[in-house]
């Protein structure tokens, strides 16, 4: 935002006026550290008053970018889906309202209750918190490639709802997925599979694409679904989710982020 440098210069030279005003109403030794202390500060902080104003004659004539105006976070898994979705609508429509700053930081340093889990793959182009439009604190996120489930994956899940009364779990896959790509190839040709504890990884995505083995052109799409619609339900007959579901308090979901157009959408 550019405030016009004709609306600038005119609080500068009524700020000016009043302290010419001020000065010249006391005594000559006073006056001149007035004007050394005027030389060295005092016209930062009239230019910073002035932008100050500016600022808020833009906001009122609304040119400068939102701020939040979030209710507070929701204690619902109903309530945090429709944020999250909320939030990526945003995102769509370029009207986030989240800018990170490091105040941001300062304000989460004692304590976190983040209003929802994300479990998403760690590619480095689906940053949960830019993809949902929040702010530091508001996401509880797990990460792995291809959204592999583990034994500390799962600890690290269950952590964000039995410490963090989280209620809603989304696992987030995306399109164009290198894991679910090579577990589709893999499923095709054993011998393409990676040696290691990344052919593990990989190995642990095969069921999926068998399942949809006879889909052609679209068995990556396909495979993805299945993989993400299989992680939902081992984690919804988690004991520690499932007692949280059946008591109303927790919800798991499962969602894809496409990569081309930052827009999730939901698995039903």
């Amino acid at each position: 935002m550019h405030w016009p440098v004709g609306n600038t210069l005119s609080c500068l030279q009524w700020t000016v006026r009043d302290l010419k005003n001020d000065i010249s109403s006391q005594a000559a030794p006073a006056r001149r550290a007035v004007l050394r202390g005027l030389a060295l500060s005092g016209l930062s902080v009239a230019v910073a008053a002035c932008g100050s104003t500016a600022g808020q004659s833009a906001t009122a004539a609304g040119t400068t970018a939102p701020t939040s105006t979030l209710p507070e976070l929701p204690k619902t898994p109903d309530g945090a889906l429709q944020r999250l979705m909320a939030g990526n609508e945003r995102l769509l429509t370029n009207k986030a309202l989240h800018t990170q700053t490091l105040e941001g930081i300062r304000q989460h340093a004692t304590g976190q209750s983040p209003y929802a889990q994300v479990f998403g793959c760690a590619d480095s182009r689906v940053p949960v918190e830019a993809v949902f439009d929040e702010d530091f604190g508001d996401v509880f996120v797990t990460r792995t490639a291809g959204n592999v489930l583990s034994d500390p994956t799962v600890g690290t899940i269950e952590y964000g709802v039995v410490a963090l009364n989280t209620p809603l779990i989304m696992v987030l896959g995306h399109q164009n997925c290198g894991a679910v790509k090579a577990a589709v190839d893999a499923m095709k040709d054993p011998g393409k599979t990676p040696p290691g504890a990344l052919g593990a990884l990989v190995s642990a995505l095969v069921p999926a694409a068998r399942e949809v083995k006879d889909r052609g052109d679209d068995i990556y799409a396909a495979a993805l679904e299945a993989h993400i619609r299989k992680t939902v339900a081992t984690l919804e007959a988690n004991p520690v989710v499932k007692e949280s579901v059946a008591a109303g308090k927790l919800r798991v979901v499962g969602a894809a982020y496409d990569l081309a157009t930052a827009k999730v959408t939901l698995y039903q």
